[in-house]
């Protein structure tokens, strides 16, 4: 499963790199955009479609699998790492810029660092391994793009006590907002199922940002949140009976 998915996420970057969309893939094997997406989304791709899309990119299987090797596959940090990383906001900013993949020269410009500001910051999670600094101060990433913060750990608690709060004081009624929420009472094997679509809607969220073409100064920020738990609304629990002896 391992090994399927870094085929994937290897075969959606060179698609990415020679501007090679889903439905050049469709056409390769003669299947609907929406069959693809699917496809992609799930992983679910045959031996011999991986070798038709190959082929539609220009490359070998055996180098396919080589670059996906090379490609961070941390998903999460040391607490150590967390911990020097909140104890710093301008260094816990530029991290969370880095990990959404924006360049030392859009950090530079959208924010009120100089180049050589933003670069010792740089250094700093060169140190920490968070990222390897290479020439030219390009970055490589050493957590993938499946990343997560620790359950519990600083930044964690940084976002439940202040960033998450703050996102959710608006009414969410504008034109550009969106809230859905929905709770119902279900199995354990209906709640599992939808620990895997959330799963799978986090994977497509992170598709989208990293397929996002649109220039820089046309960007604003944006925020999402997923969340699924057992939980019932104490406003509730005054009606409810008390559970038979023994359960």
């Amino acid at each position: 499963m391992a090994q399927r998915s870094l085929i994937i996420s290897e075969l959606k970057r060179s698609l990415r790199q020679q501007g090679l969309t889903y439905a050049a893939v469709a056409k390769k094997l003669n299947l609907s955009v929406a069959s693809v997406k699917r496809l992609f989304s799930v992983g679910d791709l045959s031996l011999e479609r991986v070798d038709l899309i190959c082929e539609l990119v220009q490359t070998e299987l055996a180098d396919l699998l080589a670059r996906a090797r090379e490609r961070p596959a941390t998903n999460q940090l040391t607490l150590a790492q967390e911990q020097q990383i909140v104890a710093d906001p301008k260094l816990f900013l530029i991290a969370w810029l880095l990990i959404n993949r924006m360049s030392l020269e859009d950090i530079a410009r959208s924010y009120r660092f100089t180049e050589r500001e933003v670069l010792r910051f740089f250094l700093k999670l060169d140190r920490l391994k968070v990222i390897e600094l290479q020439p030219g101060n390009r970055v490589k990433l050493l957590v993938n793009r499946h990343f997560s913060w620790r359950p519990g750990g600083p930044v964690q608690r940084l976002i439940h006590e202040k960033i998450l709060r703050e996102f959710t004081s608006s009414h969410f009624i504008g034109p550009h907002e969106e809230f859905l929420f929905h709770g119902a009472e279900v199995s354990d094997a209906a709640f599992d199922q939808l620990r895997r679509v959330l799963k799978s809607a986090v994977r497509q969220c992170a598709d989208v940002i990293d397929e996002d073409r649109g220039p820089r100064v046309d960007r604003r920020g944006a925020a999402f949140v997923l969340a699924l738990r057992h939980w019932n609304y104490s406003g509730f629990k005054e009606f409810q009976r008390a559970a038979p002896a023994g359960n």
